[in-house]
């Protein structure tokens, strides 16, 4: 096993992956090389990851918990990243609930956002340095077009390849007035992809997103989304022909 080079990660959370991903998932092809690992970095200790090898190529993976405050869930997301940048991962995908703005959404819809807005006003996290990020197609293309190929190809619910996705972690839920005010801006509104979008274009990684629609979490079965993601992490290029890499620039 080397952790220096795991190039795949899977980042979810508490209403998207069980304790026991990816082995639930009945997926063939997996075998957990490694249970439990928590990693001491400059911002405080990492959540528990772990690592797993899917078809012979090794992917990292950990369920991010959030906190009550804004700044507890960078934090968090801060610590996670600096452990995918020092393994050298190359390509993340997020699983992840949302809830649906755009009235052509239903429950239990499945949704590949190409764009998002930031609502959330603390969550500019960066690691150590000053970096001025270049955020056209933060959400990588190629990612994302091989979540939605192999999602149709599970063909379990509808799916759509395109959306806006309004991040707001500091909220522990939307009004109907703010859901109003976001209709025509945005599709969907959730508590992820703000900061991590961020950190995964300073890292240099490819990172992508991929959402069921459910107002209350219980509401569906988030797990649909897990062979959606082991089959696009196993199809996945290590190093594909996109920006996401050159798109992180220095500050002047």
């Amino acid at each position: 096993m080397n952790l220096l080079k795991t190039d795949f990660a899977i980042i979810g959370d508490t209403d998207t992956m069980t304790g026991e991903f990816p082995i639930d998932t009945g997926e063939a092809g997996i075998e957990i090389l490694a249970d439990e690992m928590v990693f001491e970095t400059p911002y405080g200790q990492s959540p528990v990851f772990r690592l797993f090898a899917l078809d012979g190529r090794q992917v990292i993976t950990c369920r991010l918990q959030g906190g009550s405050l804004i700044n507890d869930q960078s934090e968090e997301v801060r610590r996670v990243f600096w452990v995918l940048r020092e393994v050298g991962v190359k390509r993340i995908v997020a699983p992840g609930c949302v809830r649906g703005v755009n009235h052509l959404l239903e429950t239990g819809d499945i949704v590949v956002p190409e764009d998002y807005i930031n609502l959330s006003p603390h969550s500019h996290v960066f690691l150590e340095g000053n970096d001025r990020l270049v955020m056209e197609d933060a959400l990588c293309p190629e990612v994302r077009e091989q979540l939605v190929r192999t999602a149709r190809e599970q063909g379990e619910a509808r799916i759509f390849k395109r959306g806006v996705y309004a991040a707001n972690s500091g909220s522990p839920g939307e009004s109907s007035a703010e859901l109003a005010l976001l209709k025509g801006q945005a599709d969907m509104t959730g508590r992820r992809l703000c900061p991590e979008v961020y950190l995964a274009r300073q890292i240099g990684a490819c990172y992508a997103g991929i959402y069921v629609v459910a107002g209350n979490p219980a509401a569906v079965d988030a797990a649909l989304l897990n062979p959606i993601i082991i089959g696009t992490v196993r199809n996945l290029a290590v190093l594909g022909k996109c920006d996401c890499k050159a798109l992180a620039k220095e500050m002047q």
